[in-house]
This record gives structure tokens, sequence and C-alpha cells, in this order.
């Protein structure tokens, strides 16, 4: 469940713009049952900070941050976590290495304009709608356990919602610029933090050819089949995540905000 919290947070800030100086910072927010069981200061605040081609993700969440800064001229991606000085640096070799051995997760992914329009904080905005359907038994492949395998042979994650994606807006152009840029690259799974999760590049993909930036994106998740697991869950409810552009901002950002920080050091290999 925290790997697809996680996923969803930074899906719609994976993908940013290149060209002028741009920050941009969005919260989110969770109704339902799942949300009132979630420690205070759980959800995140994401800063994002874009110069030419390379990105500066900050992501805040129970006191803690984690940074991902990518060059996509260098064709890499560092990663600063809480709690250690030790760099990892993600290239296109060791994404398509980390995710060889796992399986491959059964997945139906859709996107799509809707043709509603409405104004976000000033900002027209076009809806498009996204649905997502995963079988879980196809997580675990061979290594889920045969009981595991057996309670999850009909249970399927379903998410949908829409995007309201902001086309006129200032840096919309240079957003699809570096989206095109990001998906040759082979990194856009590390950029947006889900290297570890086979199947995720279809999610994203299809999330990188909707054109502008993302003002608001709401959607809703649930599980379906039966078993208990399943039954849990109904009993909670529906589980809504929002995320909502706050600010944005293009004033120049200093070059050192993307560079190692002092008293790091890579990650030996």
């Amino acid at each position: 469940m925290r790997k697809w919290f996680i996923t969803f947070v930074v899906l719609a800030v994976a993908i940013v713009p290149l060209g002028a100086d741009i920050t941009v910072t969005q919260t989110m927010t969770m109704e339902g049952a799942a949300a009132a069981m979630m420690p205070a200061g759980q959800l995140p605040k994401i800063t994002m900070r874009i110069k030419g081609m390379k990105a500066r993700t900050d992501i805040e969440t129970g006191g803690q941050t984690v940074t991902a800064i990518t060059d996509l001229e260098a064709k890499q991606v560092v990663m600063l976590m809480p709690g250690s000085t030790v760099a990892k640096v993600i290239t296109p070799a060791s994404v398509a290495a980390g995710g060889a051995p796992l399986p491959t997760p059964e997945m139906a992914v859709s996107l799509k304009p809707t043709g509603k329009s409405q104004t976000i904080d000033g900002v027209a905005c076009d809806e498009h709608s996204f649905t997502m359907s995963l079988s879980m038994a196809s997580m675990g492949g061979a290594q889920m356990p045969p009981e595991a395998a057996a309670m999850m042979k009909d249970v399927n994650m379903l998410m949908n919602g829409s995007i309201w994606i902001a086309k006129t807006a200032p840096g919309a152009d240079e957003w699809m610029a570096f989206n095109k840029a990001a998906l040759d690259s082979k990194l856009l799974s590390a950029i947006a933090g889900v290297g570890s999760q086979p199947g995720m590049d279809k999610l994203l993909e299809a999330s990188a050819t909707a054109a502008g930036i993302p003002y608001l994106t709401e959607m809703t998740m649930r599980f379906e089949g039966s078993g208990p697991m399943v039954d849990a869950m109904k009993q909670m409810g529906d589980m809504k995540m929002v995320q909502k552009v706050t600010s944005v901002s293009t004033e120049t950002i200093m070059d050192d905000l993307f560079k190692l920080p002092a008293g790091y050091t890579i990650e030996k290999k």
C-alpha cells in the first residue's frame, strides 16, 4: 500500500518543465477511513525546482525529506535519503538491471481528455480522466507463497480520477519537451521514484503524454474481488487522494541546488 501511495505522490510531479527556471510546490490531502488512520504530518509536501535539463525534487513527509536530483544530459538521478550522507546514483542501466528480476504485473491503463474545463486559481485547466487496474496476484509471481497467491487470486486494485491540466500556463511547452527527454532517457521511472516497481512505466508514459502542467489531481482507490483482505478494505471504504499546486515561481534558481551537497559521497558500485 505504501509503495502505491508514494507512486501517486510523485507521479503528478515527475514530469516537469525544461527551459526557464521554475519552482512548483504541491500538497496532498486524503479523505476516507484510511486518512484517519494515518499519523499527523505524513502527507507530503513536494517542491520541484527546474533549471534547463536539470530538476530537483524534495519530498517532505513525517519530518524527513527525500531528494532526487536529475540531470538528463548526464543521464542520471542522484538520490539523497534521510539519515545517510551516501548518495545513490541511478542510471538507465541500473534501472534496467534493478527491474529485470521482478515479475511484470498485469496492468491496464487509460488516460484521455474529457472535454471539460475549469479555472483553478486563475489558471484555465482541461480535465483528463485516468483509470488503472492492477492484478494483485501478478505482483508476486512465482516468489509469492501459495497461501498468499490464493488470497490474491481474484483481487484487483482499481484507481480512477482526473488530472486538470493547464495547457497555456507559463512553462507548458517546456514541460512537454522535458517529458519527451525523460522518456527517451529511460529514467522516467527513477525520476518518479518508482524504478523498483515493474509495470509502472505504462502509467508514467501515459501520464507523460498529457500536454501541460497538472494543477489538480484527484484519485479514488479501491480493491475489488473476494476474500478477507478485500472484505476488510471494503469496510473501510474508498480512499481519495487530492494533490494540488499551491505555488508557482519563476525566480532564478541557484546552480548549487543541483549539485551534490557538501559532506555527501557517491555510493560505490
